[in-house]
């Protein structure tokens, strides 16, 4: 079966779809494929194989106005078919042009190039048709053009249909120019972004590490480095500050340690160094640091380039020679591909941006960082940008408010309220000590128990008295026995000397009154006696805790005070606890008020709702000793008693309460803070 009688029996609707979906797919081609050559072999295999044909072929114009046949695909016809298509100076070549100079497609015959032979018996090969389509550029201008060589038979609609498929096919051409150019132009249009944000991101801070870390981080990105490093110069050596893509590092780890000691080197020779494997040309101190480096980090392109901060270049009208000044060492940069030997030419451009913005970078924040008290500028700076830029009527409102509490703090009166410690007690109270020393054998009264006056509470045991007052009687006895003996020796007459009488006399005069003393003695031992049993002063209530589980059978002396009664249904009254630092206010508003009492409020710690007053008249000018160690004052402040009517079920005795003197009107400075004014004047000008 014949390829026309094919086309003749296939149905049309198939024929479009198939047209399309291959149109589609060369497009897709035309986007994706990046080696021309490969595309224009695809491109020309597909509309052979689509149309049937013998052939097509891509035909590129040159410069000295004769086509080149660059690409083709099937078969010629028959070998005048080659002979006529390849024919470089023939009539083919001519059509070629035609086509190219027109920009118009065209069809042409085999026979219109051949001519017709003069011998009618010559055989001639059969006829085929050309089409031609030109090819445009990017630029929209005529660069070449695409044959088919098809059967001579086809229909002249066919032959139309052909041509208007052959231009979208080469339409494909400059379709794939764009896209390649659309590429480029992309590429081209990231590496400047990458340049740009580089430039952007090392000039953003003047900060020394946050500079070297944006040139670190940013430079890796730019030349597509495995690690970037950045060491600043000190004068004597070099400084790892910043590497790449690490917030962190130890600078005594054995990489970082050998890197500084390469850095140090490049930056002391001033000499750039571009390793790829070989170390050789280096001296031998450099390259050992280098080898040493490079067996550590495993780094296959090593690049340490030296930065420093060029001199500006003004000019010298003055004609005379100088001296030109070295330019001053920056620091280095470090960097390394471990996988790859890169040439110091393929990076070069980029490089060079990198090395010269990064000297500007680091020269200008050195220059910051040499100012003198920068952080306090840089804080004083910032203090001022938010107060008198961003926030300048919040600022002014608050300066108005701020001279309004100062003057309120020097002008506006305020109650001066001294804040001191008391205990609340009854006024008639009594504390029980015992008159002798002893052990106690029985107490008789429990803790809150009412007692009256008189009243025994306990009884003591003092053996030693009662053996001292056995002792009494005892010698007494005997100086009684002593004097009657000495009286019947007078009385009986038997002594006769004198002398012997008078000093029996005395003996008798002697034992009397040793007799008289010692009955006193034993008189006031009674007494004592007497005392060992503890009565009460006064009507009232005993407050001790637990007096028989504290005091029964225990030994106590004449300073131990054993039990407190007091009248709690009597009057009641607060004794302060004043601290020294606070009583010269307290005398000073005593004078303002020539003597009279001084009024006070306070609160009761078992009822701190109560709002209760009361008068202060002096206070007791000796000092006592306090628990915390400086001394107190202390001060009874006298209390209208109908106050404590609700309270009189609740008071107890030793209560805690807090008082607040009132000393009369202050400036307000004054009463916030005349506590840090004492403080100041004693502890730290004084």
């Amino acid at each position: 079966m014949s390829s026309a009688e094919h086309q003749t029996r296939t149905d049309p609707d198939a024929i479009r779809n198939e047209v399309r979906r291959t149109i589609q797919q060369l497009n897709e081609m035309a986007r994706t494929e990046k080696d021309y050559d490969q595309f224009c072999n695809a491109v020309l295999g597909k509309v052979v194989k689509m149309t049937g044909a013998h052939g097509a072929l891509l035909w590129q114009a040159n410069g000295d106005r004769q086509p080149k046949l660059t690409h083709h695909s099937g078969v010629p016809p028959s070998e005048t078919a080659k002979a006529v298509v390849t024919a470089v100076d023939g009539q083919h070549g001519k059509a070629v042009m035609e086509v190219i100079t027109k920009q118009m497609p065209m069809g042409l015959m085999s026979e219109s190039l051949t001519g017709r032979p003069a011998d009618p018996n010559q055989k001639i090969d059969d006829p085929f048709l050309m089409l031609f389509s030109p090819v445009f550029n990017r630029a929209d201008s005529c660069c070449g053009t695409v044959e088919l060589l098809q059967r001579a038979d086809i229909t002249p609609q066919a032959q139309e249909g052909y041509l208007r498929f052959l231009t979208q096919i080469s339409a494909l051409f400059q379709r794939w120019h764009e896209q390649q150019d659309l590429k480029k132009l992309s590429a081209n249009a990231d590496s400047w972004g990458k340049r740009l944000e580089f430039i952007s991101e090392s000039h953003r801070s003047i900060d020394r590490k946050e500079t070297c870390y944006a040139i670190a981080n940013e430079a890796r990105r730019l030349l597509n480095c495995d690690r970037v490093s950045v060491g600043t110069w000190n004068g004597r050596r070099c400084k790892i500050v910043a590497i790449s893509s690490q917030d962190r590092f130890d600078n005594r780890s054995n990489v970082v340690r050998l890197l500084t000691n390469v850095a140090t080197a490049s930056v002391s020779a001033d000499s750039p160094f571009w390793i790829t494997g070989s170390t050789e040309g280096l001296a031998p101190d450099v390259a050992t640091k280098i080898n040493e480096y490079l067996d550590e980090s495993h780094s296959r392109t090593l690049a340490v380039i030296p930065l420093l901060a060029k001199q500006p270049e003004t000019a010298d009208l003055e004609m005379k020679s100088r001296r030109r000044k070295k330019a001053k060492k920056l620091g280095v940069i470090c960097l390394e591909y471990f996988d790859a030997d890169v040439a110091e030419a393929d990076i070069e451009e980029d490089r060079n941006l990198i090395v010269s913005q990064s000297e500007i970078a680091l020269e200008n924040a050195r220059k910051h960082g040499e100012i003198f008290l920068l952080p306090i500028w840089k804080r004083l700076g910032w203090l001022q940008k938010l107060l008198f830029r961003d926030h300048l009527r919040k600022t002014l409102f608050g300066l108005l408010c701020l001279g309004l509490l100062t003057a309120a703090m020097f002008f506006w009166p305020k109650e001066l309220k001294m804040k001191v410690d008391g205990v609340m007690h009854p006024t008639v109270r009594r504390t029980i000590y015992p008159q002798t020393g002893g052990e106690v054998t029985e107490v008789l009264i429990g803790e809150r128990e009412k007692v009256t006056a008189g009243q025994k509470l306990m009884t003591l045991h003092n053996a030693d008295l009662e053996i001292g007052i056995s002792v009494q009687e005892f010698e007494i006895k005997r100086i009684e026995e002593d004097i009657a003996h000495a009286t019947n020796q007078l009385s009986s007459g038997r002594v006769k000397d004198s002398v012997e009488r008078a000093d029996i006399s005395m003996s008798v005069k002697h034992y009397k009154k040793k007799k008289v003393t010692m009955e006193e003695q034993l008189e006031l031992m009674k007494l004592k006696r007497t005392y060992q049993e503890i009565v009460s002063p006064i009507d009232g209530t005993v407050i001790t805790p637990d007096p028989k589980r504290k005091y029964e059978l225990k030994s106590v002396d004449p300073s131990h005070a054993l039990l407190e009664v007091v009248d709690l249904n009597g009057t009641w009254q607060l004794e302060l606890r004043i601290p020294q630092v606070k009583v010269v206010y307290i005398d000073e508003a005593f004078n303002d008020a020539d003597g009279e009492p001084l009024d006070v409020e306070f609160k009761i710690g078992t009822d701190p709702n109560l709002n209760l007053q009361g008068t202060v008249a002096r206070i007791l000018p000796r000092a006592v000793p306090s628990d915390t160690g400086p001394p107190e004052y202390r001060a009874i402040v006298n209390i209208e008693q109908d106050q404590l009517e609700k309270l009189q079920g609740e008071l107890r005795s030793g209560a805690g309460a807090t008082a607040r003197i009132l000393c009369g009107k202050r400036p307000l400075g004054f009463v916030c803070f005349y506590q840090l004014y004492d403080y100041v004047r004693t502890k730290l000008l004084y």
